[in-house]
């Protein structure tokens, strides 16, 4: 099942619209979570969920030992709006570390600093990494009793119902 355009809206808003996530890894055979800043961004029609994370990083270091992560981005907190009927989106992936030599990372890079210029210093750092995770699945929540599975591939199309990803 596809989302509808208002739908399609809330979803773009999620990926494009909010700035930080909470990433789900393994830590020592335990689930752990910390929050990331991501940028979501379309290379070669594949949705790319975008971060940038130091080595020294518990997560970092989680991800290249098991690169199975999911990562959570919810809407803002709103006056009246009981939190269980917040638009949410739970993306399960595999974080793919992108080594400044590939092809893709100059999009990547681009598309993480157009949403976080603040950051391009850290870009000198030789501990840091840019992650692409690569989803394979998403759960969408627009509200009550308006939740969607969609498939990886559906993703950048819903995207596009409602304009470019990024």
């Amino acid at each position: 099942m596809n989302p509808d355009m208002d739908h399609s809206t809330l979803l773009r808003g999620l990926l494009v619209g909010r700035g930080v996530a909470a990433l789900a890894t393994l830590h020592d055979g335990r689930p752990f979570a910390s929050m990331v800043p991501f940028a979501a961004t379309i290379v070669g029609g594949r949705l790319r969920l975008v971060v940038h994370v130091s080595g020294l990083a518990s997560h970092t270091r989680d991800m290249r030992a098991n690169p199975e992560v999911c990562l959570l981005i919810t809407a803002a907190e709103s006056g009246g709006m009981p939190p269980q009927a917040l638009p949410r989106v739970s993306i399960p992936a595999v974080a793919e570390f992108v080594p400044a030599d590939a092809p893709e990372h100059a999009a990547l890079k681009a598309a993480y600093l157009e949403k976080f210029p603040e950051a391009e210093p850290l870009f000198g750092f030789a501990d840091f990494a840019v992650v692409a995770l690569a989803p394979t699945a998403a759960r969408f929540v627009a509200g009550f009793a308006q939740a969607v599975t969609l498939s990886a591939e559906a993703l950048p199309a819903a995207l596009a119902n409602a304009g470019d990803a990024a």
